[in-house]
């Protein structure tokens, strides 16, 4: 049977491997930490409950998933009524059971031990937290934020979009070229105009839209390799950034990718979803159209507080429950019986993902040497 390793090596070489600079930033990303390495590993995750399906079975509940369920896909984000704290990344969504979220969820937090600084008795409390926090999401709770992230939204909602602009411009008008917003080729501007000129109808912006300029935008572990653009729009007379991102679909599920079903599992399963996104098409390519605000921000797992862990950690459980709660097709509630196979299940994939880590290593070290 071919390595869980050389299934991830072969999916990113066919992504990336016309384009071996990403190939190599997302390999070098991927080889910080085993749970970098989860962030990145798509196709291993998919395979390994492919291999093993039993993993998924015999815990009620199921409807849209997040599909990409870990700690730092949690963040700040503008809404229509302010600046929201919540899971912020949908592009892997797909309807399946939400046992599949919650052990990635969980998963992510055993890999991350190292990086939230605890023992590894500290780490399974955190690991209850979040089911615990799980279940009253599903129950109908909400999120109550420890005071480290009432900060951050805080901090969010002080950004400046000026400020934000101007740091990404090096002339009026212009966008900066570099390695994280290389230039855009030439064939996807007059496609990107079309899909401007969808988002403004879809959010109906009340002045004009013209496109100004554009490159490409290299960001994140997991999306390398996909098409993702900034834009520069006028707005009337306002100067704005928009990101036309690709969507590729859900790495397990053998759903076409829909950008009209992503935005509907946004706008579904968050109580305030994120403000003035658009479906679109990047020529045959379906892509989100959406602004960029000085507040997008995701959580950092280095960053959490480390007095206020478990009070985090639930909050992230609520939100997932959250989720599936208003995204639900069938209710479940979960026993203390299904939070043990949970727990157990999710010791049994971040073992899979240590050793996978560790071969996955070895291989890119052979190629590449230490990157």
């Amino acid at each position: 049977m071919t390595s869980l390793a050389t299934i991830q090596l072969e999916a990113d070489r066919k992504r990336l491997g016309r384009t071996p600079p990403l190939l190599r930033r997302k390999w070098q990303r991927m080889a910080v930490s085993p749970f970098a390495f989860l962030r990145g590993a798509s196709a291993l995750w998919a395979e390994a409950l492919r291999q093993e399906p039993s993993l998924l079975r015999g815990l009620p509940g199921s409807g849209t998933l997040v599909g990409d369920l870990h700690l730092e896909n949690i963040g700040t984000f503008r809404t229509a009524r302010g600046i929201a704290l919540h899971v912020n990344d949908f592009d892997e969504t797909f309807e399946g059971p939400w046992s599949f979220d919650v052990a990635r969820l969980l998963t992510s937090t055993l890999l991350a031990r190292p990086e939230l600084g605890c023992t590894g008795l500290q780490v399974i409390a955190l690991a209850q937290q979040i089911l615990d926090g799980h279940a009253a999401g599903v129950a109908g709770a909400t999120a109550r934020l420890p005071s480290p992230l009432t900060l951050a939204v805080q901090a969010a909602s002080v950004k400046t979009d000026d400020k934000y602009l101007a740091k990404r411009l090096e002339a009026p008008g212009k966008l900066v070229r570099d390695e994280k917003m290389p230039p855009a080729p030439a064939w996807c501007l007059p496609l990107v105009k079309h899909a401007v000129a969808a988002w403004s109808e879809a959010t109906k912006q009340r002045e004009p839209v013209s496109l100004v300029d554009l490159t490409r935008r290299v960001a994140g572990t997991g999306s390398l390799g996909v098409e993702r653009l900034v834009a520069l729009v006028k707005v009337g007379d306002v100067s704005r950034l928009l990101e036309v991102k690709e969507v590729r679909g859900s790495s397990f599920a053998d759903v076409q990718a829909d950008a009209v079903h992503l935005l509907e599992s946004w706008a579904k399963c968050l109580p305030r979803p994120p403000l003035e996104l658009a479906a679109a098409l990047l020529g045959e390519i379906p892509v989100i159209v959406r602004p960029l605000f000085a507040c997008d921000d995701k959580l950092a797992v280095e960053d959490f507080d480390r007095a206020a862990l478990p009070q985090t950690m639930k909050a992230i459980g609520v939100m997932a429950g959250e989720v599936h709660r208003r995204g639900a097709k069938t209710m479940g509630r979960w026993t203390t019986e299904h939070h043990r196979v949970l727990m157990d299940r999710a010791a049994h994939l971040a073992g899979l993902h240590e050793q996978a880590f560790v071969a996955f290593c070895q291989a890119v070290h052979e190629q590449f040497g230490d990157l």
